[in-house]
């Protein structure tokens, strides 16, 4: 196979969110392999442009603009910005997302709940609904949503992001099915343990309760951001074309085994 045969999203625009650091960033790091025009977005300004810098360095189109999903003035500045493109949007991967708070249930904060469900619920609802506007009307497009694979096994200590995440489960499928004869495909990738900074927060007050969970998993490890990043490239491509409302389940086997 030759290298331009592999490169499967040559001219195609993909939106990544939550594009500076971990999984986002590994998405767009592979989009950018196979001839992807990128726009970036994350809230950190720094370490998306950073991102966008480094992926710039190596010749891909790049552009990233920052931005809060939680946000609706951001989301709208955003998708304003996009519209005004002369190419359209082809792909977009709603990538961002927050653990939150780690802690017993009931010394969840409010504050917690609220910041979670408005980035990892409102935030990805925002931009799937501004991009469908502009999908929609020429017929085809892909949405991906980042559910986690905690919405399917639970996770202690974790019940406010994990509740955000099966609601993002549930909001794929409807769209799914609202969209599934308008040419735009919607799926979503729910990432088990991977190897990134969130992963390095929740278990930073007990690096052994990491080891042991490492050490229980299928594979004896975490995933890996590129991993991820992999398998959702194939969720947006034309080999994922029968993939619609459905979760794809990126965690090494955990799921399955503690089903």
């Amino acid at each position: 196979m030759t290298d331009q045969a592999m490169r499967r999203f040559v001219g195609k625009t993909v939106l990544v969110t939550g594009a500076g650091a971990g999984i986002g960033k590994a998405i767009a790091e592979e989009f950018a392999k196979e001839g992807a025009i990128l726009i970036l977005v994350d809230r950190d300004a720094a370490n998306g442009e950073a991102v966008a810098a480094s992926i710039r360095a190596g010749g891909a189109d790049v552009s990233f603009i920052s931005a809060d999903v939680s946000i609706p003035a951001d989301v709208a500045d955003l998708f304003a910005t996009i519209a005004a493109r002369p190419a359209p949007l082809d792909i977009a991967i709603n990538n961002a997302g927050i653990e939150g708070t780690v802690a017993l249930l009931e010394d969840q904060p409010d504050a917690n709940f609220e910041r979670v469900v408005g980035v990892n619920i409102f935030g990805t609802f925002q931009c799937m609904r501004e991009e469908v506007k502009l999908m929609k009307p020429r017929g085809a497009g892909v949405i991906i949503n980042f559910a986690s694979i905690a919405a399917h096994v639970g996770f202690a200590g974790l019940t406010v992001y994990t509740a955000s995440k099966a609601a993002v489960l549930a909001m794929t499928k409807s769209a799914a099915l609202e969209l599934a004869r308008t040419g735009v495909r919607v799926a979503s990738v729910s990432p088990g343990l991977v190897d990134t900074a969130m992963l390095d927060r929740f278990f930073a007050a007990d690096p052994k309760a990491r080891a042991t969970m490492s050490e229980s998993l299928p594979l004896g490890r975490p995933c890996t951001a590129h991993e991820i990043a992999r398998g959702t490239l194939y969720l947006a491509s034309e080999d994922g074309a029968l993939v619609l409302g459905q979760t794809l389940n990126l965690d090494g086997g955990w799921a399955y085994v503690k089903s």
